[in-house]
């Protein structure tokens, strides 16, 4: 029995551990600027990124070649589109002259929602209106967008916005001021920003 337990054990100890897990990655998005980094350190590494709009298909490379890696192994990418999925692969090879290859990673490039964000609030100062339609500001055409402020009744305050817009954020101010130039009363304001798109509607809280 021990003879055999010893045998089980000589065994086990002979076989090849099991392969490791592909590092992790880190993903920033921001202006239609993809910025996907593979966590780790390989300085000394010469790597190639490729990508695809598949899974299973054919991927292109980033880059005419290999480049040397001085700490972080990063890909930018400016020829996304939001709210498309991509997928990366690392090709390494290390300064022991092996070969690695991780991923791929699939990275869903998120795209901006359709709404108005108002900050300060509540406020009894002016206020910073972000309005934000869906879609690529570089690849996609400007929607036709009316934005405005209304009271509690639904009449129109201040018209903010009423034309063409660009996708992605707009940033807007408002001075708490009516169509007539003057300030308004203290209580609960709605902007409200209509698109071929669609509608929101946001709460906004002013004080005297």
């Amino acid at each position: 029995m021990r003879r055999l337990l010893a045998l089980l054990f000589l065994l086990a100890s002979l076989a090849p551990a099991p392969a490791s897990a592909d590092p992790g990655i880190d993903v920033f998005y921001r202006d239609e600027l993809l910025r996907v980094t593979l966590n780790g350190s390989y300085s000394g590494s010469y790597y190639q990124v490729w990508r695809s709009g598949e899974l299973v298909g054919q991927y292109n490379p980033l880059g005419s070649d290999y480049t040397l890696c001085t700490g972080d192994c990063f890909l930018t990418d400016l020829q996304v589109r939001p709210g498309q999925t991509y997928y990366y692969r690392f090709d390494l090879q290390g300064p022991d002259g092996q070969s690695y290859s991780y991923g791929p990673y699939a990275v869903v490039v998120p795209d901006t929602p359709l709404g108005a964000r108002v900050s300060p609030n509540p406020s009894r100062s002016d206020v910073r209106i972000e309005l934000s339609l869906p879609g690529s500001r570089r690849s996609d055409s400007p929607l036709t967008t009316d934005a405005r402020v209304l009271d509690l009744q639904g009449r129109t305050v201040r018209v903010l916005h009423s034309g063409g817009l660009a996708r992605g954020t707009s940033a807007l101010t408002w001075d708490g001021r009516g169509d007539d130039g003057k300030q308004v009363g203290a209580g609960v304001y709605f902007v409200r920003l209509v698109t071929p798109l669609g509608h929101s509607t946001t709460r906004l809280i002013r004080f005297r």
